[in-house]
């Protein structure tokens, strides 16, 4: 882990508001324990900000509930899409389209605008946010420190520098466990957020719970007759989860179906080699115990 004083007491000294960005993911509640464990609230107005996009799996709003809000109450505080109050669902409809890779409003409407109006009712605020260089390419080549950030305000990521075993020494170092999505024993996931995402790995395909399946069917057949009704000549429907061929999308039926195949799609499997892995061990938790001193089962 890399710190830089520097740029810590140069925050400290500002004096600014910092608005910490909180998704449940284990990068985000590592950056929130870090701006705790810094002591930050000592010298700035601290807040802790989580955008309900009404999509997030049933586990996640739990945790958000029963573990985040409490521990970073009365600073925590939920935004979400006033256009939107549906969140997904609505969007979705009113668009008349799914969210896709050159269409990220998911993204915008449901995150960037409510945060976005959150950061309007401080002054001069800073926006933190847990982003690792070691995720990606394009997030290695971001700084520490972007003046006039993302959302139009200056952002902050204090966690730039650290790599995964500095995620998992924070949360044992307080005790606490990250989302129970990454280490249940079946399917666990990388990431966590949207239920699911538009994309989705086949892992993540395939651990899609019946209820949103249930949702995401009645939502493409919403589609279809909305679109049938402008394009009465055109054979495609609308549908959640994008193809490199856009002639021949995937339902949700048929990519859930593909997601139970082993590789290259065409066998399906009753067993693949995922299945009946502990997360918790990936992630060295297994013998983190819970806030009621239980262990992971």
């Amino acid at each position: 882990m890399v710190e830089k004083p520097y740029m810590l007491e140069e925050i400290r000294d500002s004096k600014r508001p910092l608005s910490v960005s909180v998704s449940g993911g284990k990068d985000s509640m590592a950056t929130a324990l870090w701006v705790k464990e810094l002591g930050l609230h000592e010298t700035n107005p601290v807040s802790y900000v989580y955008a309900d996009t009404g999509w997030e799996h049933p586990d996640l709003t739990k945790y958000i509930d029963e573990v985040v809000r409490p521990m970073f109450a009365p600073d925590f505080h939920t935004v979400k899409s006033t256009k939107y109050p549906n969140g997904m669902r609505d969007l979705i409809m009113a668009k008349s389209a799914f969210p896709s890779g050159r269409m990220r409003f998911c993204t915008t409407e449901l995150k960037i605008v409510p945060i976005r109006a959150y950061l309007d009712t401080l002054e001069n605020p800073i926006n933190v946010v847990g982003i690792r260089a070691q995720e990606s390419h394009r997030r290695s080549k971001m700084d520490e420190f972007e003046p006039g950030g993302p959302l139009g305000v200056d952002c902050w990521r204090p966690l730039i520098d650290w790599i995964l075993g500095d995620v998992i020494a924070i949360h044992k170092r307080h005790g606490i466990k990250p989302c129970p999505l990454y280490y249940r024993k079946r399917l666990p996931l990388s990431r966590v957020g949207c239920d699911p995402c538009i994309f989705s790995k086949k892992k993540e395909i395939r651990s899609i719970r019946p209820e949103r399946l249930d949702d995401i069917r009645g939502l493409e057949k919403g589609l279809k007759e909305k679109f049938r009704q402008k394009n009465p000549d055109d054979e495609r429907v609308p549908t959640f989860f994008s193809t490199k061929n856009a002639t021949k999308p995937y339902t949700i039926d048929e990519a859930f179906k593909w997601s139970q195949t082993s590789h290259g799609g065409k066998k399906i499997e009753m067993f693949l080699p995922e299945d009946g892995q502990q997360g918790c061990a990936y992630w060295g938790l297994c013998d983190l115990p819970d806030k009621n001193g239980e262990y992971i089962p």
